[in-house]
């Protein structure tokens, strides 16, 4: 019989497909159509020299992007994570499974997490716990999928829409002990509200391996979980809250931090990983985008989407005069007038 935990993963699977499939996604500032590519000169070039990969988590990715967390935890989601392991396996693509908390407590949720090291065996797997986790728990978590890395998310936004959600949030301490304890390298992810100039100055400071800043306009955990409440005829009014994934791009230039940014958050094209990359992000990924193409069409379709943007991306990088992924940060860009706004009131 399925536990209230595992009922609440099979309603955030179900919510986050329809809000994409029926683009009912909120939008929260600009987005990535607002960073125009301006032409620059020509360059003696050619498609085969361009370098794709990227280097974060002290690994070597072979592409900026990788399939990120999104499920687990139900029955339902133990096919998700089939499928979507086997086409990272296929595409040569790093992922990441969702909270595995309902795992720690339930034992029988487990292998709706370790089907994903299965069906990927070589891959590089990332793991997922909230930051108000113990070390004990991270670790277990990393154990359980054999993990490469692990995401710690901090979603205050998510857990005070949350009929059921946290009250209390004492992260900080524990973030940095779990960050100096890890057997493996960790990350900080918001989970689609961005992330300003001093939080991650804040977060930097706790030297994680990466910081992934989560902006608004992908998946809405505050609509998800204020469909999921029945009860509550006053929600909270998150509307105005956050930032996009492009304003939270360029919060981390004004922060002039050293960790390295995983940029999420309504990323459906490769012009928008392109866009990321450009605007500093040393990796992307993508959710929403990817689950939609899985659960409204199938994991071949999805596998298609993938090796159409890696046959993309060296095209792009070419157009734009990038042999290398850090080559996309020095091109040339424009702004349109509300995200330069933005910027300059940072």
């Amino acid at each position: 019989m399925a536990t209230t935990h595992s009922n609440r993963k099979n309603e955030h699977l179900s919510l986050a497909t329809k809000f994409w499939r029926d683009q009912e996604n909120p939008v929260i500032g600009p987005g990535f159509d607002a960073v125009r590519w301006v032409p620059g000169p020509l360059k003696n070039s050619a498609v085969a020299d361009v370098q794709t990969t990227t280097q974060i988590l002290g690994a070597d990715f072979t592409w900026p992007f990788y399939i990120e967390a999104m499920t687990g935890g139900s029955s339902a989601s133990t096919k998700v994570n089939a499928d979507l392991a086997t086409v990272a396996q296929k595409t040569g693509l790093a992922m990441a499974v969702g909270s595995q908390s309902v795992a720690l407590k339930d034992s029988s949720q487990v292998e709706s997490y370790r089907v994903v090291r299965q069906n990927h065996p070589e891959g590089f797997l990332i793991a997922n716990l909230g930051a108000d986790h113990p070390i004990q728990n991270v670790q277990a978590a990393i154990d359980m999928i054999d993990a490469n890395a692990i995401e710690l998310h901090v979603n205050l936004g998510q857990e005070l829409a949350m009929a059921e959600g946290d009250r209390r949030f004492y992260w900080i301490d524990n973030l940095a002990t779990v960050i100096a304890k890890s057997s493996v390298p960790v990350i900080i992810k918001e989970v689609g509200f961005g992330m300003g100039p001093d939080l991650l100055k804040q977060l930097s400071a706790l030297k994680p391996a990466a910081i992934n800043v989560g902006g608004a306009n992908g998946t809405n955990f505050a609509q998800i979980e204020q469909r999921r409440d029945r009860q509550n005829e006053n929600p909270l009014d998150l509307s105005p809250f956050g930032l996009s994934t492009v304003e939270s791009l360029l919060a981390g230039q004004k922060a002039a931090i050293n960790s390295p940014l995983i940029a999420t958050g309504g990323i459906q094209t490769i012009n928008d990983v392109v866009t990321a990359l450009i605007l500093g992000a040393k990796t992307t990924s993508s959710a929403g985008h990817f689950l939609q193409v899985l659960m409204t069409e199938s994991p071949s379709a999805l596998q298609k989407e993938i090796t159409n943007w890696q046959q993309a991306l060296p095209e792009l990088m070419t157009l734009l005069g990038a042999k290398t992924v850090a080559d996309l940060s020095q091109v040339p860009r424009l702004y349109r007038a509300d995200l330069q706004n933005f910027s300059d009131q940072l």
